[in-house]
């Protein structure tokens, strides 16, 4: 099936944009959402720490960095992309920490495997 997206307005004045196909329903269950936040921020973690191993970004700044896109991503992914109700889902911080640890731990494995072989 192709991907369609239909667009209709709502009673706020915006566009709410009802996705079809390719796995992307209007309605999402909280488990579908938050397996998919999870396994978004794990392939995050894997990006961003390749990355940041090759570029070389150390210390503090790359923690923070990382932190900060993993946030940012996950953030638009559920609000701007799939514009849901964050308070449906257990709100911003449920959605937001829901698989942040494991993917800080890819995250450094990555940076740590990449830096060390590009660099030494």
């Amino acid at each position: 099936s192709s991907m369609r997206r239909r667009v209709a307005r709502s009673d706020k004045g915006g566009d709410e944009v009802d996705h079809e196909g390719a796995g992307i329903e209007g309605e999402w269950d909280k488990d579908k959402l938050l397996d998919a936040l999870h396994w978004l921020k794990q392939i995050m973690g894997v990006i961003c720490g390749v990355v940041f191993g090759f570029l070389p970004i150390t210390g503090f700044v790359g923690a923070a960095a990382f932190a900060a896109i993993n946030a940012a991503s996950s953030h638009t992914f559920y609000h701007s992309y799939l514009q849901i109700d964050e308070d449906d889902y257990g709100g911003h911080s449920a959605l937001l920490g829901e698989g942040f640890m494991p993917s800080v731990f890819v995250f450094q494995l990555c940076w740590i495997l990449t830096y060390s072989l590009v660099h030494y």
